[in-house]
């Protein structure tokens, strides 16, 4: 249903800009009033108002003298030859690229005797590449006509009268001219020209567009070309190792937006994560993702809601130049998003795109599990030392459930059995491993499919970019899946002469479903899924497990009436329906009036509604549901007493946030005696944010009629045990509202194009910060300077140095905490409690003086290209000071409180951001190029205040801050081994050892094993194209980390089993004296307090997490044009994908992966290669 709905309002849509499209056709126009500038601030100009790409090589420039130019809605054509007829530079247009170069002082081919030609005549032919190959789009000048090739190269063409000389040129081939002869047919062969031309590279800052040689910040572009390289449906995924200085984490194994957490703040957390230079911030309901701009605006959505073909390109704001005009929450770094809009003077562009893709086999065997054999020793020594008691000698309420293993143990003891047949049972048992049954029930290789059409195009007064895709994951999980539809729609108008009208419309749906749980099945707890369980027989029909109380108890209640207790995996795949349904709509409005000699007008509109509806369906025969009711069910004079209804369970969970802006802005652009270049901008605006909450449960629920039964929350019901209690109250709403008012400005002068002085500042209120003004509002600002060294005269005679630029910055950003607030935070109960009124309690103290958070950047950085532009890269370097952070302190707890959250702490960061990029080899069949990215950061507590907490120096691990250390500090434990009775010891800072039962006091009595966030990380990626054939390699790189490998962690304690282990270390356990000369790992008895956690958070345990990752290959065929030179299509390539190879070194000897580290624990699994194909068409 969700596919077809997707269909037909795609196509209504796209047909609908068809027609619109072709009755629009025509060339772009430009209006240019500018004395004495040099040709580059002209070509800016043109590319700025018609959308065109512009290109040249430097040199060509270099000793041209300023030039004057007035003209008013020119033909970009016409203007370009006025522009450059007394110069000694041509140009060439190919779709949205113009080519700028030297005039060829060629001599003409003669074909035949050149004749002038006194009366019109047609002539015909084709354009070829040297291998016979139509040129499509190449450009023929004859006198003043101007025709291009067709999509097979041919064209026809009407001579005008007297015309001698024929022009033929294309982007990326040489000039060639040719004498007109007699005949009426022509062949023109165009060879392809070796060189490298400079694009005049563009970023955004969200509020404007600036070259890259005159911006003063740091800034990270990844454009469309190279997110198309990595073929992944979310876009988060194709950003890594692009930009040196942005650390992305991906942990979601074989799905990219089937995220773990849907909904709500907690989106996409525990499924990636960003961080652009390192950490800003100490506390954890502060601010810590970067602020994403989408358009032109701050969004509250996901990036998963984005089709990343719509993306043009994805600029990283990275220093205060660049982003302290997003003030309070730019200083975690600025990720802005610029889609796609269509072209002027453009015939209209359509592009469809279908692809597929798989992963190998979920990789369970890679979680270290113990084998059935393994299992069973480690059951009877539980059993042997009555940490596991025997149910039945238990009250009914304290019969626990026990594995098929203990049972049988058990059942010797009593005497039901002999030992000939528990031997032979356990026979059975240790030649079971119920991985296989997972794999093959419940989990299944993850696939993908992914549809795009898109067409773009314009003519004169009116651009257009329409774009739908639909995407469906399915993941590993079986009946477990996501599907996503997006609908784009960006148009631009123009309307009374050169004011500018936009609207561009976004949209995206998502439906999720959750079948089972998967490896779930196997989570902590005290009766996990054994490795010697079956959850089928012989016939594949699902078996029943006891989970809730002994076997023998259930069959005894279930005889009684109750309902049935037992929960079978297979069946329960069919019996819950947990979807999420969610709907994300943006929209922004623009209007853009020009009102004197550079110097306009802008307002802008935004709006964001974001929903999600979570329908949790547990039916009636579901196990929730039977588990649930059985549980509040009592008997009373032979018959059962509900204290739940019977029927179905629902649960519903409604998120919904709501995003509006509204923004006016005066912008100013002019260039003064071809000298001095002014950019300006100064607005102000307005923000508001609504997030809606609702929990609800209906028990009883009907399905068929929608019907639910009431329920008392305030009566207490008899539960099964005979005990008397309360069904909770789960149902809930909340609302909560922020505004933001903000006044900014930015502004640039440049010089002779060499020296650029840059300023901004921003100035926001917020609603839910301070009492006081000068608390809730205060400015955020940043000044830059660069020079454009290889400018200079003296640098003129270095041919090998194509340019060279210094840039340094300081600026100040802020941030804001979710949570604490400048007035006192009440909640109201939950839940219903004796005298059964409604009440509520003070759970955070007013703080009047609650302020942003401060980071103050400086940034040093040098940009270079040489060798003709074939070498460039950058060196950047930084520090970053934070203040006014956000900590936990303790007051004065007379007031009634211990701690509150407070505007004080301080944290100093600093690090190296280093790119280089090079073609090696470029010629006409084959190149060869690279990306090397590198990135160094790390941070430091200055702030002395920070205690030492007794719970760090008992327990280690990862702790709060401590002055002199990272944030991503790992302390542990110097292991010395075990004691006589199975015991961790450890060493002091002095070389003494200390038993469980001696506490450590000092920290120096704990190691600072490193960073548990890799300091050193980058990638190297490189592209090989031959002919029509390109391949593509990113490798990724982490280096000096750490990370704890998975040990056992639960041990049973005073009061028995809690949880079982199922980590196959624990096989190599301590089980009698002198066991300590052979293992670490602690025996069962004794540990289960402070010798578990030194063990587990011992020295022997951290592993380096330096590694190499083959982290995507790609092969991308252009198809010839002559295999379908005679279909309407203008081109066609395929394109294979594999991601996630191999792990082509790790520093570890285990060879664990660091970013999947195998655990028992959280139950994620690496992910498997995946592999993806897809066909292109263009028309």
């Amino acid at each position: 249903m969700m596919t077809r709905k997707f269909v037909m309002v795609l196509l209504a849509v796209l047909c609908l800009q068809v027609s619109q499209a072709y009755a629009q056709e025509a060339d772009a126009k430009v209006t240019i009033h500018s004395r004495q500038v040099s040709l580059k601030e002209i070509f800016r100009q043109m590319q700025q108002q018609t959308g065109m790409i512009f290109g040249y090589q430097a040199r060509d420039l270099e000793g041209l003298p300023a030039i004057s130019m007035d003209c008013n809605n020119l033909p970009l054509k016409e203007a370009l030859r006025r522009l450059l007829d007394s110069t000694t530079l041509g140009f060439v247009i190919r779709g949205q690229n113009v080519l700028i170069r030297r005039k060829q002082n060629d001599t003409p081919v003669k074909l035949e005797e050149p004749s002038a030609v006194a009366t019109q005549r047609t002539i015909s032919g084709r354009v070829t590449t040297a291998d016979g190959v139509g040129i499509p789009a190449a450009t023929i000048i004859a006198g003043n006509r101007n025709i291009s090739t067709n999509d097979n190269g041919e064209f026809f063409l009407k001579l005008p009268a007297g015309t001698n000389l024929i022009s033929f040129s294309s982007v990326g081939y040489e000039h060639v001219n040719i004498a007109v002869g007699a005949q009426n047919e022509y062949k023109v062969v165009l060879k392809e020209r070796v060189g490298n031309l400079k694009q005049v590279e563009v970023v955004s800052t969200g509020y404007a567009k600036l070259p890259k040689e005159r911006a003063t910040g740091s800034f990270g572009v990844v454009t469309a070309k190279q997110l198309e390289k990595i073929p992944v449906p979310n876009l988060i995924a194709r950003l890594e190792g692009q930009v040196p200085g942005v650390q992305l984490n991906l942990t979601e194994s074989d799905n990219s937006f089937v995220y773990s957490n849907l909904t709500g703040d907690v989106q996409g957390n525990g499924s990636y994560s960003v961080a652009i230079r390192g950490t800003s911030t100490l506390d954890n309901n502060t601010n810590k993702k970067p602020l994403l701009v989408i358009d032109g605006f701050p969004s509250e959505m996901d990036m998963r809601t984005i089709n990343p073909a719509d993306v043009e390109q994805v600029t990283f704001l990275k220093d205060a130049a660049a982003a302290s005009i997003w003030g309070a929450r730019a200083s975690a770094g600025v990720i802005v998003i610029t889609t796609k809009k269509g072209k002027s003077g453009s015939a209209p562009r359509i592009s469809f795109t279908a692809g597929a893709g798989f992963n190998g086999k979920p990789r369970l065997n890679s979680l270290p599990f113990m084998d059935a054999a393994q299992m069973i020793d480690y059951e009877q020594e539980l059993v042997n030392k009555r940490f596991i008691t025997d149910p039945s000698s238990l009250p009914a309420s304290s019969q626990r459930p026990i594995s098929e293993a203990v049972d049988w143990m058990f059942r010797l003891k009593r005497g039901e059995v002999t030992q000939a047949q528990e031997d032979s049972a356990f026979a059975v048992l240790k030649g079971r491993d119920s991985r296989s049954q997972v794999s093959k029930y419940l989990l299944q290789p993850a696939s993908t499919q992914h549809y795009d059409l898109n067409i773009s195009g314009g003519g004169d007064r009116y651009t257009y970019f329409v774009s739908g895709a639909y995407d469906k994951e399915n993941t590993s999980t079986k009946l477990t899946s996501g599907e996503r539809m997006t609908l784009s729609v960006n148009q631009e108008f123009k309307v009374y002469k050169n004011i500018t009208l936009s609207a561009n419309l976004r949209g995206s749906w998502f439906h999720y479903k959750t079948g089972n749980t998967g490896i779930g099945v196997y989570a902590r707890s005290y009766s996990p899924l054994m490795p010697y369980d079956q959850i089928a027989d012989a016939n594949g029909h699902g078996v029943d497990f006891s989970r809730a109380y002994y076997a023998r108890r259930l069959s005894s209640l279930e005889a009684q009436g109750y309902l049935p207790w037992r929960i079978n995996y297979i069946n329960e795949m069919e019996m819950n329906d947990n979807t999420t349904n969610e709907s994300n709509y943006a929209a922004n409005l623009g209007l853009n009036v020009p009102i004197y000699k550079g110097l306009s007008f802008s307002a802008q509109y935004m709006v964001e509604r974001a929903s999600s509806k979570v329908g949790v369906f547990n039916s009636d025969s579901s196990y929730y549901t039977r588990n649930l009711i059985n549980t509040a069910t009592s008997i009373s004079n032979g018959k059962l007493v509900y204290g739940i209804p019977l029927g179905a369970i629902m649960n519903q969970n409604e998120f919904a946030k709501n995003n509006y802006s509204l923004r006016g802005q005066l912008n100013f652009d002019q260039n003064f005696a071809g000298k001095h270049q002014v950019n300006a901008l100064a607005g102000s605006e307005v923000r508001q944010t609504i997030d809606i909450t609702g929990i609800n449960t209906l028990y009883g629920y009907n399905e068929q009629n929608q019907y639910s039964k009431p329920v008392d929350y305030v009566t207490p019901y008899l539960s099964v045990d005979g005990y008397y209690s309360n069904l909770s109250y789960n149902n809930s709403y909340s609302n909560r509202r922020k505004r933001y008012l903000s006044y900014f400005g930015n502004f640039s002068y440049t010089y002779n194009g060499k020296y650029t002085l840059s300023g901004s500042a921003r100035y926001d209120d917020y609603n839910n910060f301070g009492l006081d003004r000068k608390y809730r509002a205060k400015p955020f600002w940043s000044a830059g300077a660069s020079w454009a060294i290889s400018k200079e005269n003296f640098l003129q005679p270095v041919s090998w140095l194509s340019s060279l630029s210094l840039r340094a910055t300081y600026g100040i950003n802020g941030n804001i905490s979710m949570s604490a607030l400048p007035y006192d935070q009440l909640s109201l109960a939950t839940d219903y409690k004796a005298p059964y009124d409604p009440y509520a309690y003070v759970f955070s103290p007013a703080n009047p003086a609650l302020r942003w958070e401060q980071t103050g950047i400086y940034n040093l950085g040098i940009d270079y290209s040489l060798f003709d532009y074939r070498l460039n890269g950058s060196i950047e370097v930084y520090y970053k000071k934070g203040k006014d952070l956000f900590a936990t302190f303790p007051i004065d707890n007379t007031l009634g409180f211990d701690n509150l959250t407070r505007n004080t702490a301080t944290l100093d960061g600093k690090g190296i951001d280093i790119a280089i990029g090079g073609k090696m080899i470029r010629k006409k069949d084959i190149e060869w190029s690279a990306n090397f990215v590198f990135s160094y950061n790390t941070n430091k507590v200055t702030d002395a205040r920070y205690n030492i907490t007794n719970y760090l120096l008992q327990s280690a691990g990862i702790g709060g801050p401590l002055e002199g250390y990272s944030t991503d500090y790992l302390m542990v434990f110097r292991y010395a081994g075990l004691d006589k009775n199975g015991s961790p010891l450890i060493k002091r800072g002095k070389g003494d050892t200390l038993n469980i039962y001696q506490q450590v006091r000092n920290i120096n009595d704990l190691k600072n094993a490193g960073h548990v966030n890799p300091p050193y990380f980058g990638s190297l990626s490189q592209t090989l194209r031959y002919k029509g054939l390109s391949l593509f390699v990113m490798l990724t790189y982490k280096l000096g980390y750490v990370f704890q490998r998975s040990v056992p962690s639960n041990y049973p304690g005073r009061y028995g089993l809690s949880n079982y282990e199922m980590n196959k270390l624990i096989d190599q356990r301590w089980r009698k004296p002198g066991d300590e000369a052979f293992t670490n790992v602690p025996g069962l008895s004794g540990n289960s307090g402070a010798g578990l956690i030194r063990y587990v958070n011992s020295d022997i345990n951290v592993l380096p997490g330096d590694h190499i990752r083959l982290r995507e290959v790609s092969l991308t065929y252009e198809v010839p044009v002559t295999w379908y030179q005679r279909l309407p299509v203008k081109n066609i390539s395929l394109t294979g994908a594999a991601r996630n190879l191999a792990l082509l070194w790790t520093k570890n000897g285990d060879g664990i992966d660091p970013d999947f580290p195998p655990s028992i624990a959280n139950l994620r699994l690496p992910p498997s290669a995946s592999y993806n194909f897809s066909l292109n068409i263009g028309f």
